[in-house]
Order: structure tokens, then sequence, then C-alpha cells
């Protein structure tokens, strides 16, 4: 089964009061993957009337005057949520910069205290990717205790979030990432496999077994290749899948967090 995330997306949106809420977006240099990202954002929050203020800050700040920013902004009474919009330039160190952002207003899970308090089950909202890929295995009830779990990259938004709910969720958890030689050695025994490389068609058919539970939460191409889907039970494509629901999930997080 291929799954429509746009359609989820939507029945998601019309389920989401935002009561005027406001939304601020930083956004470092002019990485045009990003740019696309927050276009989405920006016509999510239309639909549902949430207001969208994004900052837009040169590529060669400092780390230094990037945390002072964003503590700024997150200081802003009016901006009820804040996201800082990922991968920043080199020279940034990315987590002190994510750490300057307020959890009360952390819609995207992303500072170490929002983060840990995800890990330890004290946070009312998931990661956006978590969020979005917990709703589709509930619609399709799929139980991950006592899975095999493979987990393609360990970056900030899909990889390490996802090791840490599924090792909570009680499932076998196996993380590879660009310094494993032959991923293929544990993706063919993998019962669900969930990509977050950036690595276009770094996944292909010979690498997993029938029936797998393939989540692809690649960036503007997949990480796995579409043919994939004919041996996969449950499979989201690149773009379409798990792109639009995690939108719809950043969007779900500000809500929540703002609940009297």
């Amino acid at each position: 089964m291929i799954i429509d995330g746009k359609k989820i997306a939507e029945e998601i949106k019309s389920t989401l009061d935002s009561a005027g809420l406001k939304l601020a977006i930083v956004m470092v240099g002019d990485d045009e993957a990003s740019k696309k990202f927050i276009e989405r954002k920006e016509k999510f929050a239309q639909d549902i009337g949430v207001e969208t203020r994004v900052y837009n800050l040169p590529a060669d700040i400092s780390t230094t005057e990037l945390r002072k920013k964003m503590a700024e902004i997150s200081h802003i009474e009016e901006n009820d949520g804040v996201i800082l919009q990922l991968p920043l330039p080199v020279q940034i160190n990315t987590q002190y910069v994510l750490n300057g952002i307020i959890a009360s207003k952390d819609v995207d899970v992303l500072s170490s205290r929002s983060f840990g308090d995800f890990s330890t089950g004290r946070s009312k909202i998931l990661p956006p990717v978590i969020g979005a890929i917990k709703e589709i295995f509930k619609r399709n009830n799929v139980e991950v205790k006592n899975k095999n779990v493979v987990v393609v990259g360990a970056g900030k938004l899909v990889g390490m979030p996802a090791s840490v709910w599924l090792i909570n969720q009680g499932a076998t958890v196996t993380v590879v990432n660009e310094f494993t030689p032959d991923i293929s050695k544990f993706t063919k025994n993998a019962d669900i496999i969930i990509s977050g490389a950036g690595k276009p068609w770094l996944i292909k058919p010979e690498m997993v077994k029938d029936n797998v539970i393939i989540i692809d939460a690649g960036s503007l191409v997949g990480d796995v290749e579409p043919t994939v889907a004919e041996k996969a039970s449950l499979f989201t494509p690149v773009p379409g899948g798990i792109g639009p629901l995690t939108v719809a999930m950043v969007f779900k997080n500000l809500i929540e967090l703002n609940k009297q």
C-alpha cells in the first residue's frame, strides 16, 4: 500500500483550530530546499489561520550572533512558536543555536531540553516526523513492539528522534549511517525501515525483504527507489508521503503547546 500523505494531512488540517496563533520561522542563507519547505509551511499556516513571520538572516552569520537572535525571537511575546529551518551553514554550531529556543515554543522539539523531555516521555508533543510516523502506523494498525527496525541516518530531524521513539515503543532498533560499510546486511532483515539519510535512491529492491514497511523521510528526492514499493506492505513515497504529514504535525504541535 502506498500512503497518501497529502490526503491524511488535509484530514488533520480540517481538525486544527489555530485561534490566530503566530509562528516565527528563521531562515539562514538561501538554501533552495529550505525555501521550498518554508513555502509549504506558510501555505499550510495560511489555510488554518496561523500568521507566519519569516526572519531571513545572512549565511555568514556567526554562531554567537545567531544564538542571540534566536533567543530574541523566542522572547517576543507575540511569537507563539519558533522554528529554525535546518540545515544551517557549516560554520554554525547547530545544537547551541537550537538551545536558544524556549521549550514552550519549540514546535520542532529540537532544543536539548525539549528533546530530553521527549526522550524520557515527559513531553506533550512529538517531533513532527515522529508524529507523522505514529499517525501512519496508527491508521494502518502497525505495531512496532518486538519488530526489527532499521533506521537509516542519525540526523536531528529523523534518525535520532526515530531511534529514541522506537526503543521506547519496544522495537529492536539498528541505526546505520554513512560509516556503515554495507547497509543491506541490516536492511534485508528489517521488518520496518525508516530512512532519513538524504541520499537519493540509496535503498533498492534487492536490499529489502517482501512485505517490509518503508517510511521514506528523504528530502526533495526519496532515499528509497520507487520500485521498492512493489515489495513493501506499506510505503511512503517522496514527494507526497511523510513530508505533507510532517508539516501538519508542526502546526498540531503549535496548537498543543498553546493550549491553556
